[in-house]
């Protein structure tokens, strides 16, 4: 049933607000993730196409250009099939040694495209704000064309770059190989002139590897990543591809994808290339072990950290720190602390760092007030990557951490309701935006003012107007005063997650 944005009261209107829903248009893409709304191709990205399939057509030897973690290995595999399906040709890839080149173009690897015979280099996942490389590449006499989503920092490279944080064509949060994707439905839409649908039918291996890099790049589940969420999780069941096959017969897909994020280097790279569903189970079944490993590893440098955790520091520098498990560190520091925090560490008598932030808080834009003391970095606004100038240490920590200490988390809940909107239309309207995940967790609302009683094994709260029966209580208040209750609506059921007493 299409439910009608006017006919939503002011406080639903409010908790979707928080999922970017703020008219029809974005309740439709909401609450119908499919194909059909995903938004339309742009001019910029329908010059993009246009270039490329000019270059191809000409001869010019094209190279992808991507990144060594799962967004941007999906992102290389989805051109590599978009060329092959539509021109018939393999395309070269490259993809960089982040511990030696950096996350983005470089110059060595720039001189290893030129050496074999590269007329224009398509970026994956890669090269918004590689301004210097892009000059060095040109005056190889190389061109290039850049698909991105990482945040961008001006001046920009004199290039065509297909950045939704720029430009119209998509969710300004896709991934890479969300960008990817939009680019290959541009290319193939027009090519056979059919729809998304259409094409997807007869090439599902593409939203299958959108969704994979979606879902392992941990960006919002909302917009348009809802829709790759639902449609390339479909077509993932519909890929015969061996590896992608040998995915969709898990039982949870999304836990068995987590051991492809610890296989940089080649491993990765190695699973999606398997030939057989025996290859692949082997190469899973090291993945499984690597990323068991890689778990270990990363919870022993957390335990050396925690001390200074708990004395409040927010940046913390750990010189021997292990560098591929750096941003795990990270991650775990910010989940410990709630707070947004900053890993350094000397990888190559370089000082680098990792930075984790909760999703109200813009890393970048911290950066971007020391970045006097930077050599570079980049990133995303709660996921990002620098290194810093040597000598520099002590005043990054001396002016990072105030930044990172002035963070208030937000409101914990998403709206403020009162008892008796608690409905049947409204959660089957919360049924309905699952998939829940990064971005987008299960509501939880605030109900002020309430009275709460145990009836056998039965819970409810009431006022004077509207009484509710609990379908699980995490923890019940004792018998005194009046409460304030959060609740959490989930699988059509009312949890009481927490509570407080009222301040009335």
């Amino acid at each position: 049933m299409n439910i009608k944005y006017k006919t939503l009261s002011k406080n639903t209107k409010n908790f979707l607000k928080k999922r970017e829903v703020t008219n029809q248009k974005t309740l439709d893409r909401f609450l119908i993730p499919t194909f059909e709304n995903l938004r339309p191709a742009d001019d910029i990205l329908k010059t993009g196409v246009k270039k490329i399939k000019k270059a191809i057509k000409k001869g010019k030897k094209l190279l992808i250009w991507g990144d060594e973690d799962v967004d941007g290995i999906t992102s290389i595999l989805i051109m590599k099939s978009l060329f092959k399906k539509i021109f018939g040709i393999e395309v070269q890839h490259y993809i960089p040694d982040r511990s030696k080149e950096g996350y983005s173009l470089s110059k060595k690897g720039i001189d290893k495209a030129y050496k074999k015979g590269t007329n224009l280099i398509l970026t994956v996942d890669s090269g918004t704000n590689s301004r210097r490389e892009v000059e060095y590449l040109k005056k190889k006499g190389m061109d290039i064309i850049i698909t991105d989503h990482h945040e961008i920092k001006k001046p920009l490279p004199k290039a065509p770059i297909l950045n939704p944080k720029i430009h119209s064509f998509g969710y300004k949060y896709l991934c890479g190989a969300g960008v990817a994707l939009k680019f290959a439905d541009c290319m193939l839409s027009e090519h056979y002139d059919k729809t998304s649908t259409e094409w997807a039918n007869s090439l599902p291996e593409i939203p299958a590897y959108a969704f994979i890099g979606t879902l392992l790049d941990k960006v919002p589940l909302l917009d348009e990543n809802r829709i790759i969420f639902n449609e390339g999780l479909k077509y993932l069941k519909k890929s015969t591809n061996p590896p992608l096959s040998l995915l969709s017969k898990k039982k949870n897909i999304q836990k068995a994808l987590t051991p492809l994020a610890s296989g940089r280097e080649n491993l990765t790279w190695d699973f999606f290339s398997a030939s057989s569903t025996d290859e692949a189970e082997e190469v899973y079944e090291m993945l499984k072990t690597k990323h068991s490993n890689w778990n270990k590893t990363a919870r022993g440098e957390f335990s050396t950290i925690k001390k200074e955790l708990n004395d409040g520091h927010l940046v913390v520098f750990k010189k021997n720190m292990n560098y591929k498990v750096a941003s795990s560190v990270a991650n775990r520091a910010k989940d410990y602390t709630k707070f947004p925090i900053f890993i350094v560490y000397i990888l190559d008598s370089e000082i680098r760092g990792q930075g984790r932030g909760p999703n109200d808080f813009d890393l970048i834009a911290a950066l971007d007030k020391v970045k006097d003391l930077l050599i570079e970095y980049g990133g995303h606004k709660c996921a990002c990557g620098f290194k810093l100038k040597k000598g520099n240490l002590d005043k990054f920590k001396e002016r990072m951490e105030p930044l990172l200490k002035e963070y208030k988390a937000k409101n914990p809940y998403d709206s403020e309701l009162k008892l008796g909107e608690i409905t049947t239309d409204l959660k089957n309207l919360i049924k309905k935006i699952g998939p829940f995940g990064h971005g987008n967790p299960p509501p939880v609302f605030l109900i002020k003012n309430l009275d709460y009683e145990q009836k056998g094994k039965d819970y409810f709260l009431y006022n004077e107007k509207s009484k509710l029966r609990l379908d699980k209580v995490k923890e019940m208040p004792p018998p005194s005063k009046r409460v304030d209750a959060y609740l959490e609506i989930k699988d059509g059921k009312t949890i009481l997650k927490r509570w407080e007493w009222t301040k009335d």
